[in-house]
């Protein structure tokens, strides 16, 4: 039979066209299906489960930006960081974090080509050790220190060892690092860790004795998770280069370890004495000589009040001495008349040459220009400025050498001349910190002189004399304790401090205006007068009606001081604030009697009412400046505010210190306040509501009666 060619070829087009028609779609056609890794999650604070199941926590940030440009979704797997490291080896994970890379580990994991993050390791011992200290290393020789299994800190700490030799019995752990630290005193002489997980009252840091880089591990088997994981860290980098900064800040800055002064420094604030500042005078919100009192005022003051209570193991006595200029404060240094200068801002290479030092910024400010109204908009395109200066002020000439170094500079004796010279076209601008503007307000309006921002931030340090290294590492760890928010809160008070006092130069200048409303007033006073007579005899009586009420309503009758319902109104009105978004710094304490059911069944409610009674005054005596409340028949509870909150950490440590004196002087057992106590402070990261607070506070009074009762239990057997 003869085959037409054409035919042929229209047959085989045709069946071409209906194989392609029915074939199946490639894979990039199909929706593309996320992949699910298998991932380890093991302790805080690299994975943190709230009490309401939230998760956070440092890997855990880490991963959900990870899965953001890979689609990832993780099914976790539980375990301590030892367990999960062997299921990454064994394939039963097929990613891990925090694991610092080692040639031993690489053979069986693979590493991300850019760490996580870094980590410091300390040296942590019981809080009542004070016989081993990294100021002499021969104090560790045959101790037991503990370290977690098959962890980098295990190499790092041998490695330490050998190099201080320092024969001492490696103790490998596989428990959590928590654990293991509820282990000194007893099982352990010391335990190697990051410094996060210090708490005082467990465990005290000695020492740092190394740090590392950590890193995402991935299952040997699984090339395709790393390859999209370093894409992925290179994006967040790309995205973000302060990414891993940000997130170490946020969950493993703890400021713990830097609260402990050294043997040495110790040593030098006992021989030394107090701590001679030398500051500006006239000079708020930052500083200022009260004139009434001739002590110091302003965002400093309460700046040398907290640092003298903010380190864990010391407390710095601060002695402030006031200066017409910094200038003149610099060479009463360089006499040896104080020992550093506040505020203080120079460069290396200006501090260099002046023999001195500077610490870490205190306080930070933006910096404006005082400018003529009319040329607010023209100022900052001059390319001829003539900026007043007063004289000695050292901070503001180093700050136009470094940013302004074009400006000419004329010299007046005091920013209200500075500001005369601009106003009568003399000088074309003063420079000032935003916070002092309030200071002078008054003046400019007069002048009619207006600010322009600079775009430049001044920062404010403390000054010593260079070879005061103690002093200077006292300074830098009492700067690292005190959060930005508290200083910039105090120089926000400081900054109106001026201008309250100015209300006499208001009423001079308007003198006719006051004294014509002062005789409205009065006329108005004078016909309400009889009137208001004739009520106030109700009105008393209504209001002693409502005060009986109030107390039998809000005072608990046994103690006298509030009661319950008291307390949740206060708690009421303190979230009505927080909800309005003011600005609220508080610390809530619980408090807890033991054994009162013991007492009642035993000796009489007589005896227990005595014993509730005993317990209620000694917390009104150490918390005199807080509302106290009766919340249960056996709890209390304060609310802390304002010098208490601030003073919070001392009042515990008094706390503690006079129930145990009270306890030992009594002489029935029903005399005796045995009270478990519980502080949290309001962090709006942690806490929704204030409600969140009482319950953290609850659960860390429950937690250290655990621990008392845990450590009476092991006086008993020793």
């Amino acid at each position: 039979m003869v085959i037409n060619g054409k035919k042929i070829l229209w047959f085989a087009l045709c069946l071409l066209t209906v194989l392609h028609m029915i074939a199946p779609l490639p894979a990039c056609a199909q929706p593309q299906e996320n992949k699910v890794v298998r991932v380890g999650w093991h302790e805080a604070p690299y994975f943190i489960t709230d009490k309401y199941r939230r998760r956070s926590g440092y890997s855990y940030e880490y991963q959900c930006k990870v899965a953001a440009f890979t689609g990832w979704h993780y099914e976790y797997v539980t375990g301590t960081w030892s367990q999960l490291l062997q299921k990454l080896k064994d394939g039963e994970i097929d990613l891990m974090s925090n694991i610092s890379f080692m040639e031993e580990r690489a053979k069986d994991m693979m590493f991300a080509s850019l760490p996580m993050g870094t980590e410091a390791y300390y040296i942590f011992v019981a809080p009542n050790n004070k016989e081993i200290t990294l100021e002499n290393y021969k104090s560790l020789n045959g101790k037991r220190i503990g370290v977690t299994k098959n962890s980098f800190q295990k190499e790092l700490l041998r490695k330490w060892m050998q190099l201080h030799n320092v024969k001492a019995e490696l103790i490998e752990l596989t428990s959590s690092d928590e654990d293991s630290l509820l282990m000194l005193g007893n099982q352990l002489d010391a335990f190697v860790t990051m410094d996060f997980y210090g708490d005082p009252r467990k465990a005290v840091p000695i020492g740092k004795i190394g740090s590392s880089d950590f890193f995402f591990a991935v299952n040997k088997d699984r090339p395709d998770l790393l390859a999209e994981l370093d894409k992925a860290m290179n994006r967040i980098q790309d995205e973000n280069m302060y990414f891993n900064q940000q997130l170490h800040k946020k969950y493993l800055k703890s400021a713990t370890t830097d609260k402990y002064l050294s043997v040495k420094e110790r040593e030098w604030l006992s021989e030394h004495g107090p701590v001679r500042v030398g500051y500006q005078d006239n000079y708020l919100a930052f500083c200022a000589k009260d004139e009434a009192t001739g002590e110091l005022t302003g965002a400093l003051k309460d700046y040398l009040k907290m640092a003298s209570t903010s380190l864990e193991n010391a407390h710095i006595h601060f002695e402030a001495r006031a200066y017409p200029t910094a200038a003149a404060a610099m060479e009463a240094m360089k006499k040896g008349e104080i020992d550093c200068v506040f505020p203080a801002n120079l460069t290396d290479f200006d501090s260099e040459t002046m023999g001195v030092v500077m610490s870490s910024p205190l306080m930070r400010t933006e910096m404006d220009a005082v400018v003529r109204a009319s040329e607010k908009k023209e100022f900052l395109r001059k390319k001829q400025v003539i900026v007043a200066v007063n004289k000695g002020n050292t901070n503001y000439d180093m700050f136009l050498a470094d940013h302004y170094p074009t400006w000419n500079r004329a010299y007046f004796a005091d920013t209200p001349a500075g500001l005369e010279a601009v106003a009568k076209g003399k000088a074309d601008c003063v420079i000032i910190s935003n916070y002092r503007y309030n200071n002078i307000s008054k003046q400019c309006e007069k002048l009619r002189l207006s600010t322009v921002y600079t775009g430049v931030d001044m920062d404010y340090c403390f000054a010593m004399r260079k070879g005061d290294t103690v002093l200077y590492s006292i300074l830098s760890r009492v700067i690292d304790s005190i959060p930005d928010a508290i200083v910039h809160k105090s120089l926000t008070y400081y900054s109106t401090e001026d201008v309250k006092t100015s209300f006499t130069d208001l009423i001079k200048d308007n003198l006719f205006v006051v004294l014509t409303v002062i005789a409205s007033v009065l006329v108005v006073i004078l016909a309400l007068l009889l009137r208001n007579i004739r009520a106030e005899k109700k009105i008393l009586e209504e209001q002693h009606l409502v005060n009986d009420l109030n107390k039998r309503v809000f005072v608990d009758a046994l103690t006298s001081v509030r009661n319950r319902g008291a307390f949740s109104n206060y708690i009421a009105t303190l979230q009505e604030r927080l909800d309005k978004k003011e600005p609220l710094a508080f610390a809530i304490s619980v408090f807890d009697c033991d054994n009162l059911k013991k007492i009642n069944d035993q000796d009489g409610h007589d005896k227990g009412d005595i014993y509730i009674k005993a317990a209620s005054q000694l917390i009104c005596r150490i918390f005199q400046h807080s509302p106290v409340f009766r919340v249960g028949g056996d709890e209390f509870a304060v609310i802390l505010q304002n010098e208490d909150y601030q003073n919070r950490e001392a009042l515990a440590e008094k706390f503690e210190e006079t129930r145990i004196a009270l306890c030992a002087a009594a002489g029935n057992r029903w005399e005796e306040p045995h009270v478990a106590m519980g502080v949290a402070v309001y962090d709006p990261e942690l806490d929704g509501t204030v409600d969140d607070t009482v319950r953290r506070a609850d659960k860390k009074m429950y937690e250290n009666k655990r621990l008392r009762k845990e450590q009476a239990r092991q006086k008993e057997q020793a």
